[in-house]
């Protein structure tokens, strides 16, 4: 994941260190909950130098980085994610194209960084230093050039987070710009399974699997991967026992004697597994996973055509 820093936010308003401390904190805590367990990149606008940010009169978030009474984990993870990532390297170029040719306005200031969070469809993350910066939406005004050189101009809204608290909500949001864009390009699914069902884990063989699948047939397994998803992240949020619906089945006995072999497909470290449980698509296709009662855990191993059972043979 990348989010992008939203410069406006490190301005040097807190009244004390230990304030400025906390702010930055807070910030760096808000981007480990959004980012759970996935590689994190916090990117920087042009030549904003996210650590000479004064939080307080004479305290940069150098001194927070360098403060031997700042968290380690919290430490670490600002110095990892904040020096892996380089605009020019980093963003598409057509994004970058269109981001040279923007303006991003908020009142009368110019917000380079909320803009590019909104061209990227990612979120901003802010430093809690004034009451604008702990909003989830942020409205901006976008004016930009296009092809013919001919302006235009409209509002749009920015995501932003600047709370661990907020991080549910963030999340669902970016989650939903993934999968409307994954559902105008559906052939698109093996490339970005994992961004648009992060609850999930896939084998090494899907991604094969989904390539020998009609147009049709992956509609079908996106709108059952959105529920297994959903089922996961409640599974997880609500600390209940055990996954709720939807319906997954367990292969008979007869079945796994005689067909078990059809069920063994590779892990997501690529080893061999057995997946005897199975979710439909439809009547002709079916999803086998295996689950994880323990780290509340949904692995997927294959997505194709029903398998054949003792009752039911291609």
């Amino acid at each position: 994941m990348t989010f992008v820093f939203n410069e406006l936010s490190a301005v040097g308003t807190a009244c004390t260190t230990h304030d400025a401390r906390d702010r930055v904190a807070t910030m760096v805590k808000a981007i480990a909950t959004l980012a759970g367990d996935r590689s994190t990149k916090l990117m920087t606008i042009g030549s904003f130098d996210l650590y000479s940010a004064a939080l307080a009169d004479g305290y940069t978030i150098y001194d927070w980085l360098t403060d031997p009474t700042t968290d380690r984990d919290l430490r670490e993870l600002l110095w990892k994610i904040s020096t892996k990532v380089a605009f020019n390297e980093d963003v598409p170029e057509a994004v970058k194209d269109r981001f040279h040719l923007s303006e991003f306005q908020l009142d009368d200031q110019e917000a380079r960084g909320l803009g590019l969070a909104y061209l990227l469809a990612t979120a901003a993350v802010s430093v809690r230093s004034a009451e604008w910066w702990e909003r989830v939406h942020i409205r901006l005004r976008h004016t930009w050039l296009d092809v013919d050189e001919v302006e235009h101009s409209h509002e749009i809204v920015s995501l932003n987070i600047a709370d661990r608290d907020q991080a549910d909500t963030v999340n669902d949001e970016l989650l939903k710009w993934a999968r409307d864009e994954l559902t105008g390009n559906l052939t698109g699914l093996a490339d970005r399974k994992q961004e648009c069902f992060p609850y999930l884990q896939f084998g090494a063989d899907v991604d094969k699997q989904l390539s020998s699948l009609s147009r049709d047939t992956i509609e079908q397994v996106v709108g059952k991967l959105i529920v297994l998803d959903g089922a996961v992240r409640d599974w997880r949020r609500d600390r209940t026992d055990a996954l709720g619906p939807p319906k997954v089945n367990s292969e008979s006995e007869p079945t796994m004697q005689q067909y078990r072999n059809r069920r063994i497909f590779r892990d997501v470290n690529g080893i061999p597994k057995e997946y005897r449980l199975h979710a439909m698509v439809g009547k002709s296709h079916r999803i086998h996973l295996a689950v994880d009662q323990g780290t509340k855990t949904l692995e997927i191993g294959y997505i194709g055509e029903h398998l054949p059972t003792v009752r039911f043979r291609h």
